[in-house]
């Protein structure tokens, strides 16, 4: 790439206002359906800073923030994507998955010497506000590019699905935006996911099977009955449900084993994980519980499909000759990514021209998760994911090294530089 370029749009990025930046969507509650406020806020910004804004309405006040840098219409484009949404809710709903909760006031963005904290920032507000700082700079520095930039800010990429009485949404997750995004006209050559990899760069990622297992017992009163005659394996459902988890943690354990997943950037691992139990009435436990369910997220790896895990599963529980009942209500394909190569060069010759060295693998415990990186494959889009991450520094609270988000901006706007700059073949 021409250097002299490269270094006038890097003088564009600015340290203390990236910071304020992300401190600033920070600050904006987002939770999994209802990330309108920081979606208007973005949209704002593209605005204000000479971008191209489209306000995508997934659903009802949900929208996708997309801000596009035109090029001059004959050569490659680049899309970011990041989302909005937060891990946590940042209010007492979130006493369902956490034991304790810091109180709301702390979870507000705030610059705190060398970081940003509050929720969502490291998960994944700072790698918005690296790729939005990219297209800023881009449009600063004047430099006139051949393809479009799309910066995408996505509603609904966290880990959360409707079902049972969970149906609004608030539970609607795991790829809505992202899918609405590239079906609605905002599709690119090449696409990079900003989520958090410590900068490193992955594009396979792992599928997702949820199901739900139900068994019986008989709803009577248990007082007055004892147990030769009225055995608990066969009236109590959640002592039942016991037997059917020992078989599932026994089927996983080889599942876990098994499926392992070679990757080019290094090995993924499958996971099963009992995420959720819910049987009786707390308000009339004299009383058998006659249904017992339990929920069962399976992460698993490209080569394998959702109806190969339940046809494992269905063979597991068939030897305990315990009646059940399977319902998956969430089926995602794990994808390896295909002509990733010239953006997987792209990334490795900027990373080094930054930073000296080339980019590691992301490590295998934290590759192995699903990402919107699988919808740009899915779809045939070439796709990686590099981006900066922070930690949790309490049950909900995170933070993120300003610098970090420093060295996302730089290496995306000269990857969207090198990309955007090439005509089409």
């Amino acid at each position: 790439m021409n250097k002299e370029i490269a270094s006038q749009v890097l003088a564009q990025i600015d340290r203390n206002e990236l910071a304020q930046l992300a401190c600033d969507l920070t600050s904006i509650p987002s939770p999994t359906g209802q990330e309108k406020g920081v979606a208007d806020y973005i949209l704002g910004w593209y605005e204000s800073n000479g971008l191209k804004s489209v306000r995508q309405e997934v659903e009802i006040d949900r929208p996708n923030a997309v801000g596009i840098l035109r090029g001059e219409g004959n050569g490659l484009s680049l899309g970011f994507n990041g989302h909005t949404d937060t891990s946590f809710t940042g209010t007492d709903a979130d006493l369902r998955m956490v034991a304790k909760v810091e109180p709301e006031s702390e979870l507000k963005g705030v610059i705190a010497g060398d970081v940003v904290r509050g929720l969502g920032v490291s998960n994944m507000k700072g790698g918005v506000a690296a790729f939005m700082m990219a297209g800023k700079a881009l449009k600063k520095s004047g430099v006139r590019l051949k393809g479009d930039v799309v910066l995408a800010a996505v509603v609904g990429e966290i880990s959360r699905t409707p079902v049972g009485p969970w149906q609004s949404k608030e539970y609607r997750g795991e790829g809505v935006g992202t899918r609405h995004l590239l079906t609605h006209g905002m599709q690119t050559d090449y696409a990079v996911v900003a989520d958090g990899s410590d900068l490193n760069i992955i594009w396979t990622q792992m599928g997702v099977v949820l199901t739900k297992i139900s068994v019986f017992g008989k709803a009577e009163a248990a007082w007055g009955t004892n147990r030769r005659d009225f055995p608990m394996d066969q009236m109590n459902a959640i002592v039942k449900m016991t037997k059917v988890i020992g078989a599932l943690e026994e089927w996983a354990a080889g599942f876990e084993e098994k499926y392992v997943y070679h990757s080019p950037t290094g090995p993924l691992f499958p996971k099963v994980n009992v995420g959720a139990i819910e049987g009786g009435a707390p308000y009339r436990p004299n009383y058998f519980p006659g249904v017992c369910n339990v929920y069962v997220d399976i992460r698993i790896p490209p080569q394998i499909r959702p109806v190969q895990v339940i046809h494992e599963i269905r063979q597991t529980l068939a030897g305990l000759g315990i009646e059940y009942d399977i319902e998956p209500y969430k089926s995602l394909m794990g994808y390896e990514g295909r002509g990733v190569e010239p953006l997987v060069a792209s990334a490795h010759t900027v990373y080094e021209h930054l930073f000296g060295h080339p980019p590691k693998p992301e490590a295998p415990g934290r590759a192995s998760i699903w990402t919107d990186t699988n919808i740009y494959n899915e779809m045939g889009i070439p796709a990686i994911k590099i981006g900066p991450r922070g930690r949790r520094i309490g049950p909900r609270n995170e933070e993120i090294a300003i610098d970090e988000m420093v060295k996302a901006a730089q290496i995306y706007a000269l990857m969207a530089l090198d990309i955007c700059s090439r005509e089409r073949p």
